[in-house]
């Protein structure tokens, strides 16, 4: 997108969220930061050489955008709303780049990418992704998977600015859970650690089982098992990151 729908977008998040004229400012300055300082991510070549370049922002990794949303919680909960606004500004303009279909030509792209300049983000995409919104990083993820590219631009700057409003406010959401993650992920730890004695007995099992059958092989069994018993344990890190989400020490750096 054009600097000029980036801004636009920011401004109209920022008028229905009552913020601050400097924090208004944060966001639109971190909503064109990326095209003026690039990040850098993994890129494959066409001869399938694999290298450090521009982080794309039409076809943007989920990873990309999700780091720099935790990066926007973790300084909302420390109480620093210029940084947070600012790295969530980042965050969206990823989200807004991969709405615009790019076309198979760059004058293609282009021209789309004037089309939808010539919209203003509809107010009622603003209130709707507001009030869509949870507070959760599950639900910035689905948000930032659930977005599609678009040809027509009225509807590219609705789901820009619908989706950019809902993550806006997940992110910026409340600040306590009260006790519920407190209590959900002590819970989940102690199921977790549950699968470290039942990973450790596999290895131990197969061990034997190899020197019983004097098969060396199945040695290699029992660790391959326990890993998985250990890294397969989807509800966990999911409560993990809830946690996070929301100032829980989880003792992960």
């Amino acid at each position: 997108m054009k600097w000029k729908s980036h801004t636009a977008i920011a401004r109209a998040i920022a008028t229905e969220m009552e913020l601050p004229e400097d924090l208004e400012r944060a966001l639109c300055a971190g909503s064109i930061e990326p095209d003026k300082r690039p990040d850098k991510a993994y890129r494959v070549s066409k001869s399938g050489r694999t290298y450090i370049g521009r982080a794309p922002h039409h076809m943007p990794p989920t990873g990309t955008i999700m780091a720099y949303a935790w990066r926007a919680r973790k300084a909302y909960l420390d109480g620093n709303d210029y940084w947070a606004v600012k790295s969530l500004g980042r965050a969206l303009h990823y989200v807004q780049d991969k709405c615009v279909h790019t076309g198979f030509w760059k004058r293609t792209h282009d021209v789309r990418e004037e089309a939808i300049a010539d919209h203003l983000p509809p107010m009622e995409a603003v209130r709707e992704g507001i009030e869509l919104a949870e507070c959760s990083p599950s639900f910035v993820r689905e948000c930032v998977n659930t977005v599609r590219p678009v040809r027509d631009p009225r509807d590219a700057m609705y789901q820009a600015t619908l989706y950019s409003s809902a993550i806006f406010a997940s992110v910026i959401g409340p600040l306590d859970a009260g006790d519920r993650f407190d209590s959900e992920y002590h819970r989940a730890v102690k199921g977790h650690r549950l699968r470290y004695v039942a990973a450790a007995g596999t290895i131990a099992s197969s061990v034997a089982a190899a020197y019983f059958f004097q098969q060396p092989l199945l040695a290699l069994v029992g660790p391959a098992a326990g890993l998985a018993v250990v890294r397969v344990d989807p509800d966990f890190y999911r409560t993990r990151d809830e946690a996070e989400w929301f100032g829980v020490e989880t003792g992960r750096d």
